[in-house]
């Protein structure tokens, strides 16, 4: 499963969740075809006509056929490939996937089998059945540090040891297994008496996830706390003094580009966008309680409609701001303006879009 068809080509401007639909539509009605195609050993055969969906529909995702759950009949993956603002979109899509007979679906790549894989590296086969690692499970992060040893390691260059190593992990492990679960990697020079071979490192992660209880959530499930120590109003959002994100790469790329961030979902037809309203109105010692009475309607009609979601929130200077992605480009927007009016939020509450090239579109109530 390490190969994966990706292309990239534009796309009409449609709302995502209508991309969604229409793409849920053609598989429904080929699903027949397709097993039978997949079932017959031809799945290659398939590439070009999928590719050419999933270009026109979901423009920059991956995909590929694999074995189905429990090992019964088949599955049909779409990958955001590591793009956490595509994995995101991804889950959602795959969310919405109708139960087919036969069919499994999934929004990352599953565990694979390692076995007659080989990497060509500067004219040297590199097998990850040769791989030999020593796992060290660190508590206090919640992961698992790894130590490996390879026979071609010492002769390969430093910098390039670790590029097929991650992409064996993630064959082993999955595609989020490997962000989930590894922490510290080590490269040795030696096989250490305690290693085990690569291909039993999914069974020893399991065991660790069992023994400790240990939960591990998917990408966008899990929230971060992150604080500013200087305030300010360059831009908005600047002022921001406390805030929890479940996608703390979109904060962190929106403060680096001071409020001027290149659409990071350009071509989809999904937006990011943040209320923002005067941070006076909530009571003191209970703001908290307050945004997230507010968040928690917004979150509610918009997953109710399957339109949206919220991401987050934060506490400004002036402001505080709710973080939504939304499905459903101006039916999603009416929904969070609907919600934003019951909630009595007043006069200048805005909702406003975290790309640069939108932000005149901005929504003032």
């Amino acid at each position: 499963m390490l190969s994966l068809f990706r292309r990239q080509a534009p796309t009409p401007e449609i709302t995502f969740k209508t991309r969604v639909e229409k793409f849920w539509d053609w598989y429904s009605e080929q699903s027949s075809r397709l097993f039978e195609v997949v079932d017959r050993g031809q799945s290659p055969s398939l590439g070009q006509e999928v590719s050419a969906k999933v270009d026109d529909l979901l423009p920059g995702f991956a995909w590929v056929f694999g074995p189905g759950e429990g090992g019964i009949g088949h599955s049909f993956t779409l990958s955001g490939e590591g793009v956490l603002h595509r994995q995101l979109l991804a889950i959602y899509c795959v969310s919405r996937a109708p139960k087919l007979q036969g069919w499994s679906f999934y929004a990352s790549r599953q565990p694979g089998s390692i076995d007659g894989i080989q990497l060509d590296i500067g004219g040297r086969k590199f097998d990850p059945l040769e791989v030999w690692i020593t796992p060290h499970v660190d508590h206090e992060s919640r992961k698992v540090d790894l130590t490996v040893w390879h026979p071609l390691m010492s002769q390969m260059d430093p910098n390039q040891r670790l590029g097929p190593v991650f992409l064996f992990l993630d064959e082993v492990l999955g595609e989020f297994g490997t962000g989930q679960w590894i922490g510290e990697i080590n490269l040795d020079d030696k096989r250490l008496a305690e290693a085990i071979p690569l291909k039993e490192l999914l069974s020893f992660v399991k065991k660790v996830e069992a023994d400790t209880g240990w939960k591990k959530l998917a990408p966008g499930e899990e929230a971060t706390l992150y604080r500013s120590k200087q305030p300010h109003d360059r831009f908005l959002r600047g002022d921001v003094i406390v805030g929890n994100t479940m996608h703390p790469q979109l904060i962190g790329e929106y403060l680096r580009a001071e409020g001027l961030l290149e659409d990071p979902l350009r071509g989809t037809g999904a937006d990011y966008v943040f209320v923002s309203f005067d941070a006076k109105i909530m009571p003191a010692g209970k703001q908290v309680d307050a945004r997230a009475k507010i968040e928690d309607a917004l979150d509610g009609a918009l997953k109710s409609a399957r339109s949206g979601r919220l991401l987050g929130g934060a506490l400004g200077v002036r402001f505080a701001y709710i973080d939504l992605l939304l499905y459903d480009g101006s039916t999603s927007l009416e929904i969070v303006r609907d919600v934003l009016t019951t909630q009595g939020l007043p006069t200048g509450t805005a909702i406003n879009f975290f790309s640069k090239e939108k932000i005149r579109n901005r929504i003032v109530l």
